[in-house]
Order: C-alpha cells, then structure tokens, then sequence
C-alpha cells in the first residue's frame, strides 16, 4: 500500500494525540510514503503552535523538529509542479478546499496509482478525498 501522508497524519507520529496509535500503525503498514513539498512547513507552523502554546518544553520542541526531519527522510516528495498547483486551483474551487489542502489533495492523485490511500485527520479533506474518490486511511 502506498500512503499519502497529509500534514495532520504526519504530526500524529510526532506529538501524542488522539490517533496517533492509528497513524503509527498506518505508517508501518505502508510499502511507500508519500507528502508534498508543503508538508515540512506546514508541519514545522504547526509544531511551533504546540511549542508557544506549552504543549512541548524546549528540549520536547528540538526533538519534535528532528523527528520530523527524519519521517520525512522517509518519505518520497511530491514536488509543488505547474500541473500539482493547477489541479489543486480547481479542487479548491470544486470541493471548497482551503489552499494547502487543495495541494495535499492534488499531490496525492497526481501519482493516479490505483493502490493509493490518502492519511489524513482533517474533515474537509476526508470530505473532499470522498468526493473526488480517494481512499482514505483514516477517519476523523
């Protein structure tokens, strides 16, 4: 199985949270690891968020950003080309995504690989990865 790992999966891996059992257990059972190029920034907002908000000390913060760095060793990237940027243009507009996501969306069909799930927490993308019918690992 090939898994798209949409930025609140991945964060899963890193921070104790609720389905982090579940998204450990989806990383493990993957044959390959996908993400986009926006993953690692929008992962890094989100572990300072955590990291401001208390939830990780200083030396759980440095950890965090390491750990990160390593998944995403991990992983095959998915590269922001024209084509990924243009068809997450139009799933925006078609299924009423934010702009990352509409990225996320579009990175992981681009690859149009039949044995594909998508990884994610994130309700609008579980709702719009229905829509446009891509498997999805996980649920919210």
């Amino acid at each position: 199985m090939i898994v798209y790992f949409e930025t609140s999966a991945l964060v899963k891996l890193i921070l104790e949270e609720e389905h982090s059992d579940t998204a450990a257990s989806i990383w493990d059972a993957a044959d390959a690891r996908l993400s986009s190029r926006i993953t690692y920034p929008e992962a890094r907002a989100g572990l300072a968020s955590a990291f401001r908000m208390g939830r990780l000390t200083d030396d759980g913060y440095a950890e965090a950003k390491s750990w990160l760095r390593d998944l995403l060793a991990q992983i095959t990237t998915v590269e922001l080309t024209r084509e990924t940027g243009l068809v997450a243009g139009e799933l925006a507009e078609r299924c009423s995504l934010r702009g990352y996501d509409a990225v996320h969306l579009s990175s992981a069909l681009i690859p149009e690989r039949d044995d594909l799930v998508m990884a994610t927490w994130d309700g609008d993308l579980l709702r719009a990865a229905g829509e446009v019918g891509l498997p999805v690992a996980t649920v919210a």
